[in-house]
């Protein structure tokens, strides 16, 4: 009996500390369900196809990545982060670009446009600052949601989330 009840204790005390599921998502107390920023400046040539490769570290299966290009908002005279894709028309009918696709390693960051990108004008293809945001989707898959915020606002993904800007991730 003394064997049983002291299997019955080891087992019991192994179910009730084994697991922690602390997925406050977007909370600074979470320690397993972190959100980073990856920062990047691109120069898009013909050398490079209009397009770059950017690697992705401790990535998972349901993370989600973001990636919001720096304009310029003539209104407000200040930068701004624009979610990607992207596209600007001109009024000779030109559109030109930025589109983006991942994996669970990389993010490959492209131009797009409707006429030769070789004659694109160094404002959209020189030193292009990008920041890639890689959020958790849903933890372990097991349909737990984050927390929703408005994409098109970086600025509230970076809340929503509780991204530290001062750990954004140079490359």
């Amino acid at each position: 009996m003394k064997k049983i009840l002291l299997l019955f204790a080891a087992v019991s005390s192994l179910m009730l500390t084994s697991c922690n599921n602390d997925d406050d998502l977007g909370s600074a107390q979470d320690q397993d369900t972190v959100a980073t920023v990856i920062e990047t400046t691109l120069d898009f040539n013909s050398g490079n196809n209009f397009a770059k490769l950017v690697n992705l570290d401790n990535t998972f299966a349901y993370d989600m990545v973001l990636v919001y290009r720096q304009g310029y908002d003539a209104v407000a005279n200040s930068n701004v982060w624009e979610l990607t894709p992207r596209n600007y028309n001109f009024d000779n009918g030109d559109v030109i670009g930025y589109d983006f696709n991942f994996t669970r390693t990389d993010v490959l960051i492209y131009m797009v446009s409707n006429f030769d990108l070789a004659q694109a004008s160094g404002t959209y293809t020189s030193n292009q600052l990008f920041r890639i945001v890689v959020i958790p989707g849903s933890q372990n898959g097991a349909g737990k949601l984050a927390p929703k915020a408005d994409f098109k606002d970086y600025n509230a993904v970076i809340k929503a989330y509780g991204i530290d800007e001062s750990k954004i991730i140079k490359k």
